[in-house]
């Protein structure tokens, strides 16, 4: 921030009410489904029944007798008119397998719900029961479900012309793990298994596509979170120019990494538009939005470990079922669980091994935490388990192999560039806040009684921001600022915002850098017409959003100064910006308007605004340091500008009768670098602990023998309602990043794999005293009973033999 408008910082910091919250609060909000134009036009699905089948014939022609049917497609048809959707991470720049991924399967099924043919009608209704009309005829064949026996060699192909199932295979390799763990004192192994999950937003993914004769182009009305990215998916797909595109995303209704692009039914509604010169929507219903999911793996993981808890290596090999082939992001995940290793921990020697198999299952698509949440579940597990094995506080072990906050920037064995952190200031600040030492008091009492307290701990690194290259992920970003004659301020964005409320953030920094009201400044998001962006993803919006929207901001300050000095007959140097009014040391007691400097500008641009460049706006990108893309001595790139951190805390009790668990408190220290809006923050941070209980207790994804998702609707998935959450207390605890704006780290994509882990760890603290360690998750009630069932059967088939 510079130093003329340092004085009138005001907003930066402050818990500032969303803009235009209360349009969403009161249902004034216009979301993609909300958008309808004449004639509009409904596109209905059919999907689908196998997870793996040939198609043998696809009858249109009870579709197409219908009354109020305009279209009806099947995928040969489809392929005249369109191209492979581009891949959002091509595993063959990896050097994976890559397939062909088309908007309807052609001759092959890879999963069930794979859509198979569309029908476009008059209205909604007549669309699906047309769709009930088309008559598709399989040969089934045997699916492969499971990732590790789909990596076996006589397993059956998924995609046939591939080698193997399996997407890409990655090691991640630091130090000498061999004299890591010859130098142990002791092996500390466990199989973790992280089950099948999915990302539920409030509203499901909407398309609009409308035909626009003049321009012999389409707009597309899209809850979306890349605009700009998909415009160029969508112009390559439908073999068009992309300056004949245009896409609009309004207000998105959350999205968790889901609609982030690469789905089959984005181009192929563009299609349908053009085909019928008119305006083509698409609703998801649940059922199709529960198809997606993520975070399917399995770890085989070793510790080397010294008897006074400190960790000198790791070995991990694990399968990642990421399901089938897919041009969404989703198999990247996999890539980030190895990358994220070892954490915030100093584990100078690892060895990690990660195939990602391709199955019969619906493909992945991105999910918050994107992969990093795995490593953290797996991690944290593993040091209670080490905790536990040395009879050591959890805490302690944690202190014990945390990064010290002296040793930052710190480069982690698989080639991050660590910029900063407290860790263990953090984890010291969430037991305060549970009052740790009182807990552990009440729990050794409350056994006695025969009810079980669980207090479990966490941490969780998050690297945000990334830049992945020779992809459409991009660390930089663009924004544009304009003050009109007015005085009134625009700011236009190539970030986007899935009700984060990053427009608020960008506009407290935008109001500080300028020195006027926060109230004088819109942000305007989500659309092709503005500067070139690359939307949200990653934890990124505020930092690249706003650091590019203040140094644009500052280049329109600098100049209205100009203009301001002209005016008063100053210098530029004893001019100041405050509170939407300028000012000059060598005048005192003259001022100028906000408004008055603007106008001038505009209207005395021969004579006082001579010496700037017109109009009053600027388009500024922000580029933030960390990120190299050049190998380092090993080979190794850092894809990351910062890294979010939390320490995580869960209080619960566990119903040994039922193992229904309840919560009595939780705790988060949180940093995210320098904080823009404290309440936007928590927000996040609370979103994401939900998040992580419901992962945990209750959702999961789950496939019957034939590969048909049973998991269909919100009464088989179990999504915690707002009671099932606790409160929770929340700290900041901030150590600003060194190369970004303000030393903002994001905080968009941390807290799930904390909160998750945290609360397995609670629950497996109350379950100690029985010698039960769940690490195959979920633990939901049912796991729980069962675990406890079993340790007692256990227990009594040792006293028989004994006696």
């Amino acid at each position: 921030m510079s130093d003329q408008s340092e004085a009138g910082a005001s907003y930066v910091g402050r818990s500032i009410r969303s803009i235009n919250g209360d349009a969403f609060v009161s249902g004034r909000a216009a979301y993609a489904a909300d958008f309808n134009f004449p004639d509009q036009l409904h596109a209905y699905f059919v999907r689908s029944q196998y997870a793996a089948a040939a198609i043998r014939s696809v009858d249109l022609s009870g579709a197409l007798k219908v009354s109020g049917v305009v279209l009806a497609m099947e995928g040969k048809e489809a392929a005249e008119h369109l191209d492979p959707i581009p891949h959002y991470l091509n595993p063959a720049v990896f050097g994976g397998n890559y397939a062909d991924v088309r908007c309807l399967a052609l001759d092959h099924v890879w999963y069930y719900g794979q859509p198979v043919a569309v029908v476009v009608a008059r209205d909604k209704r007549t669309a699906r029961y047309a769709a009930s009309k088309i008559r598709v005829e399989y040969e089934p064949s045997e699916p492969v479900l499971d990732a590790e026996a789909a990596l076996e060699p006589d397993a059956p192909r998924v995609v046939p012309d591939w080698p193997a199932n399996q997407v890409m295979q990655i090691p991640f390799i630091g130090g000498d793990v061999a004299q890591a763990f010859a130098d142990a004192d002791r092996i500390i192994k466990s199989r973790l298994s992280i089950h099948r999950q999915s990302t539920q937003p409030i509203e499901t993914r909407s398309y609009n596509a409308v035909w626009e004769p003049q321009e012999q182009g389409i707009t597309l009305y899209a809850s979306a979170q890349n605009p700009h990215p998909m415009r160029y998916v969508l112009s390559k797909a439908l073999r068009m120019p992309e300056n004949r595109l245009r896409v609009i995303a309004p207000a998105v209704g959350g999205a968790f990494g889901l609609k982030m692009h690469g789905h089959p039914e984005e181009p192929l509604v563009c299609l349908l538009a053009k085909l019928t010169r008119g305006a083509v929507k698409w609703i998801e219903n649940r059922e199709e939005c529960l198809l997606v999911g993520g975070r399917e793996q399995v770890h085989d993981i070793e510790l080397a470990v010294r008897n006074d808890g400190r960790v000198l290596g790791l070995r991990d090999r694990f399968v990642a079922n990421t399901g089938a082939p897919s041009a969404c992001p989703g198999w990247g995940m996999a890539f980030l669980t190895g990358l994220t290793m070892p954490g915030p921990y100093d584990i100078p020697n690892i060895d990690i091994l990660m195939p990602a198999a391709t199955t019969n299952t619906a493909p992945w698509k991105a999910s918050r935490g994107y992969g990093k949440e795995a490593t953290a579940i797996v991690l944290e597990l593993m040091m209670d388990q080490v905790a536990a094995e040395l009879d050591i506080d959890p805490a302690e072990i944690r202190f014990r192999n945390f990064i010290r906050k002296d040793d930052f920037p710190k480069k982690s064995p698989t080639g991050l560039m660590l910029d900063s952190g407290d860790y263990e200031g953090a984890v010291r600040k969430t037991l305060d806040l549970i009052d740790y030492p009182k807990l552990r008091e009440e729990q050794a009492m409350l056994r006695k009684q025969g009810r079980y307290l669980g207090i479990g701990i966490a941490y969780e690194l998050t690297p945000e921001g990334g830049a992945i290259p020779g992809t459409m992920v991009a660390g930089y970003d663009t924004s544009t600022v304009k003050v009109d004659p007015g005085g009134s301020v625009l700011v236009f964005t190539g970030v986007t915002s899935p009700g984060t409320g990053n427009p608020t953030g960008i506009a407290q920094i935008v109001a500080d850098e300028l020195g006027v009201e926060f109230e004088r400044i819109r942000v305007k998001q989500g659309d092709t017409a503005g500067p070139y962006g690359f939307g949200n993803y990653s934890g990124r919006s505020t930092i690249v959003g706003g650091g590019s929207a203040a140094l644009a901001a500052a280049e329109v300050r600098d100049r209205m100064i100009k203009v301001a000095a002209a005016l008063m007959e100053v210098s530029e140097d004893t001019v100041l910006l405050r509170a939407a009014r300028f000012s000059s040391s060598a005048k005192p007691g003259i001022e100028l308007g906000f408004e008055e400097v603007a106008y001038a500008a505009y209207t005395r641009a021969y004579d006082v605004a001579a010496c700037i460049e017109l109009p009053l706006e600027a388009t500024r990108t922000f580029k933030p340091g960390l990120i190299s893309h050049t190998p380092d001595e090993n080979g190794k790139i850092n894809p990351y500008p910062s890294y979010s951190n939390a320490a995580y805390a869960a209080v619960l009790e566990v119903d040994i009768e039922t193992g229904k668990v309840s919560f009595r408190k939780f705790a988060i220290a949180h940093d995210c670098g320098r904080v823009i809006n404290p309440i936007l923050v928590e927000g996040q941070a609370c979103g994401a602990t939900a998040f992580g209980i419901g992962g945990m207790l209750g959702e999961e994804i789950v496939y019957d023998e034939r590969g048909r998702q049973t998991t269909s609707s919100f009464i088989d998935y179990m999504m915690p309602r707002a009671r099932d959450v606790p409160s929770i207390a929340l700290a900041h605890h901030d150590s600003p990043n060194p190369v970004t704006y303000m030393g903002l780290k994001g905080a968009g994509e941390a807290g799930v794999g904390g909160s998750s882990a945290a609360v397995v760890n609670a629950v497996n603290d109350a379950l100690a005293p029985f010698n039960v360690r769940i690490h195959d998750l979920p633990v939901s009630a049912p796991k729980v009973w069962n675990a406890l069932r079993e340790a007692r059967e256990a227990q009594r088939k040792a006293r028989e033999d004994a006696a």
